[in-house]
């Protein structure tokens, strides 16, 4: 990686969630509303959005549960606020996994070209039933995308220099999470490997799980490539943030011994 990036985290609205559905078996019984974070990422050159949010607070509301939005959480809002892009501006939509509210608008980019892990595509088409409910074809089908604007990969990839994605799978079948080599240091941008930061401090698996051993072996995947992270759904990163993201305690967590 040579390029350096920088990477703006964009609130894409607020859902109410009981807490163990993140933070596996701890915390039964809690329940808070939590963000859900999209991230553009530009060197200057390529405009590069991870994830895509919500494309619906409705439709949310009836098939999910509680969700919220304000005005500048819609995408386009928050992407011409948060870093002056319009839709037509990106290049590149990288989808860490395809459950509706990382995928839901994607849509709106009639110019870019979208990465996803070529196992999460097929889960996504065949998921098991417990996933079923939280993959909507409609927001990945050729309704949404243009079928040959999807780039399928196989595990860890380039996408430009300065951008890789690699495989941490667990939550969904063909997850996938982001380095970014930023002036700070290497970020990943984790999608739902890390739901919150405790996720990676404590090695605290997500509730939402297709394997609990893959998602060990990624959270410790994501320990060992990098040095800051930013979680999929973290309370306590900022709108708009754009520097100081945590940073990940690597001399904590015992390895896991597969």
């Amino acid at each position: 990686m040579s390029q350096k990036w920088k990477a703006t985290a964009l609130r894409m609205g607020e859902l109410y969630v009981e807490k163990s559905s993140l933070t596996y078996q701890k915390d039964v019984g809690d329940y808070l509303w939590i963000p859900m974070w999209a991230t553009a990422i530009t060197d200057g050159t390529h405009s590069i959005l991870v994830d895509t949010g919500i494309h619906d607070l409705n439709w949310v509301e009836k098939n999910i549960g509680p969700c919220r939005q304000s005005e500048d959480e819609y995408l386009v809002e928050a992407l011409n606020k948060g870093v002056g892009w319009s839709p037509d501006d990106v290049d590149i939509v990288i989808n860490t996994h395809l459950h509706y509210d990382h995928c839901g608008n994607n849509r709106l980019f009639p110019n870019a070209k979208f990465v996803v892990q070529r196992r999460e595509w097929e889960a996504a088409h065949n998921p098991i039933p417990c996933q079923e409910p939280i993959y909507f074809n409609e927001l990945f089908d050729t309704s949404a995308v243009n079928y040959f604007n999807w780039i399928f990969v196989d595990g860890e990839e380039e996408v430009v220099p300065g951008v890789k994605v690699f495989l941490t799978p667990g939550h969904s079948e063909g997850h996938q999470s982001v380095l970014v080599d930023t002036e700070e240091g290497i970020l990943c941008v984790a999608g739902d490997v890390s739901n919150l930061i405790e996720n990676i401090q404590e090695n605290l698996p997500a509730g939402i799980l297709t394997c609990t051993k893959e998602m060990y072996k990624g959270m410790e995947d994501v320990r060992e490539r990098a040095e800051l992270i930013l979680p999929g759904h973290d309370l306590y990163i900022q709108k708009y943030q754009n520097s100081n993201f945590p940073a990940i305690k690597k001399s904590s967590v015992k390895k896991y011994d597969r």
